[in-house]
């Protein structure tokens, strides 16, 4: 039977001073990392426990949060404690590798996209790189980035075989050659955004067709008829499946697909503007309009502000999908789907490491649900 976890009230570092000034052989953060790791190696801290909290830490040793932060990073480096979001700082399990004294060395670990436009990476994919960096550097290892943007697909393999990756996250449709490729080799991989049949690589999906379905659900629900539908490239399955879930919400509503109006976007900022260019030179307005993400709905509300006088909401809603960082920040604020990019990205992370550690794991596929986060870009029909 597991030992219950203690909780923070846990004492560390007993009678612990730090040696302060000019004169000290080590900074802060490191004698106060040695003095939790002698805690550790001693028992006073046990596996499970958990760690005083960081203002407590900052209390007892008379240092600011950024310095503990410090030295609770290099005791995670060294695979001595494991931080739960929310939660705290546990100490972990016992690594048999670091009791012999052969540490574990850093995994190098690579991002690999197949979607950047023109060398820049949508701010979707830079907030999950993100995520997955620091779920990364929590466990000590490193992420190396490769963009195949023009470059040809068998040059871009042959560059990320020669750096020797421990094992790679690809970003982007697996059908596209350079995954591919990368998938035949038997690198332990993780595919984000995509399924993959007859490879050894999990993935990691968010439920695009549901949020498709919520996002119309939402616009028929506050009276839209006129809806228009900003896709993304129509051969990319998350296009695909995020059709299906708005085209069965719109069925539900009694709306035809003939009765959308429905323009093939690219998932950037310009094909939302252009977007909009087209609707206005329309013969009919749409009252609502769903965009595939987020970017293409930011480029659709400065395309409104220049070319008519018509304003969100008042006169069309509109929502994206992803719920970037920014999505909160646009004007108005922009209704939109809510992707957990921070769990995919650690998801992503745990589900990789189990694959290096153990090759002989049977790949998985981990779906996220969306949600729908109202916000300012949404208001019933007029009539």
């Amino acid at each position: 039977m597991a030992r219950a976890k203690r909780s923070a009230g846990v004492k560390t570092g007993r009678g612990a001073k730090l040696v302060r000034g000019t004169g000290k052989s080590q900074f802060l953060y490191q004698q106060v990392s040695a003095f939790l790791r002698k805690d550790i190696e001693e028992g006073r801290l046990q596996p499970g426990d958990m760690l005083p909290s960081m203002d407590d830490l900052a209390t007892q040793f008379n240092i600011n949060k950024a310095t503990v932060m410090q030295a609770i990073a290099e005791l995670s480096a060294a695979g001595l404690v494991y931080t739960v979001a929310a939660r705290g700082t546990f100490v972990a399990e016992p690594d048999p590798e670091r009791k012999a004294g052969r540490a574990k060395r850093p995994l190098a670990i690579g991002w690999i996209s197949t979607i950047t436009d023109g060398g820049n990476t949508g701010r979707y994919h830079t907030e999950m790189m993100d995520h997955v960096r620091l779920a990364l550097h929590q466990r000590g290892h490193h992420l190396l980035v490769f963009c195949s943007d023009n470059i040809a697909p068998g040059v871009f393999s042959k560059m990320v075989l020669e750096a020797r990756l421990d094992g790679a996250i690809f970003v982007g449709p697996a059908q596209m050659d350079p995954i591919r490729k990368l998938l035949s080799t038997g690198l332990p991989s993780v595919v984000i955004d995509d399924r993959v049949r007859g490879r050894k690589a999990a993935s990691i999906v968010v439920d695009n067709e549901m949020g498709g379905y919520l996002a119309v659900q939402h616009l028929v629900s506050l009276g839209h008829r006129r809806i228009a539908l900003v896709t993304g490239p129509r051969e990319w399955k998350v296009t695909r499946d995020r059709l299906d879930g708005a085209l069965a919400a719109a069925r539900e509503a009694g709306i035809s697909a003939e009765a959308l109006e429905i323009i093939e976007g690219d998932f950037t900022s310009r094909g939302g503007y252009a977007a909009v260019r087209k609707m206005l030179a329309g013969r009919t307005r749409p009252t609502g309009i769903f965009f595939f993400n987020d970017e293409m709905a930011s480029g659709a509300l400065q395309a409104l502000y220049v070319l008519s006088n018509l304003k969100v909401p008042e006169d069309v809603s509109f929502v994206g999908f992803d719920d970037i960082a920014w999505a909160s920040l646009t004007h108005p604020p922009l209704t939109t789907i809510h992707v957990e990019k921070e769990l995919m990205g650690r998801t992503a992370v745990e589900q990789l490491i189990q694959s290096i550690e153990d090759r002989d794991r049977v790949p998985i596929v981990t779906v996220i649900p969306p949600r729908l986060a109202v916000r300012n870009s949404t208001a019933p029909a007029r009539a």
